[in-house]
């Protein structure tokens, strides 16, 4: 009887502390305690309840999965400064940090600030480049495409528990 009690006292607990994210087909998100996979059924502990759910209903199952936000760029972080080739490069990305500089160079005597709208992966590679966001001072094709060659040469930190893409921007002053 003292087990019976302990247990149901432990998924108790449990059911307040989910440990498990569950996303169904439909979307819905379902927060509990993953207690097995049985048959092409799950079983779940949730709010109180063992309840279970059909395999192909259930979409993905994060386990003590912490994602902190989706990844869209946010303009109000701090913007960093490094110097990259004698050329002062910015950038604004949540929860990364430019672990390569990019490689910068000009061929031409043509001034301006370039903002390249960039896309990180959890792996800190820069997956897509482009240029002339907002804060651009320039519309030289040929600075653009020197923007976008140097932000793809850039690598920032891994964030393996982050979100799968992070948007962010780099901007370089020719």
């Amino acid at each position: 009887m003292k087990s019976i009690a302990f247990l149901f006292t432990l998924l108790s607990t449990l059911s307040v502390f989910a440990q498990h994210t569950i996303v169904l087909q439909s979307g819905e998100k379902i927060d509990g305690v993953v207690l097995g996979l049985e048959h092409d059924v799950w079983t779940i502990f949730i709010d109180g309840e063992e309840k279970t759910l059909p395999m192909k209903e259930v979409s993905s199952v994060f386990f003590q999965e912490y994602v902190p936000y989706d990844g869209v760029y946010n303009e109000d972080i701090d913007e960093k400064t490094v110097t990259a080739d004698g050329f002062t490069v910015k950038y604004k990305i949540v929860d990364r940090e430019m672990i390569k500089k990019p490689r910068v160079s000009i061929g031409t005597q043509d001034k301006g600030t370039v903002v390249v709208k960039i896309t990180v992966d959890r792996y800190g590679n820069v997956r897509s480049a482009e240029a002339g966001a907002p804060g651009s001072t320039t519309s030289s094709k040929y600075l653009y495409a020197k923007a976008v060659t140097a932000a793809k040469s850039a690598k920032f930190n891994e964030h393996l528990t982050g979100p799968i893409t992070t948007e962010g921007t780099i901007t370089i002053i020719y």
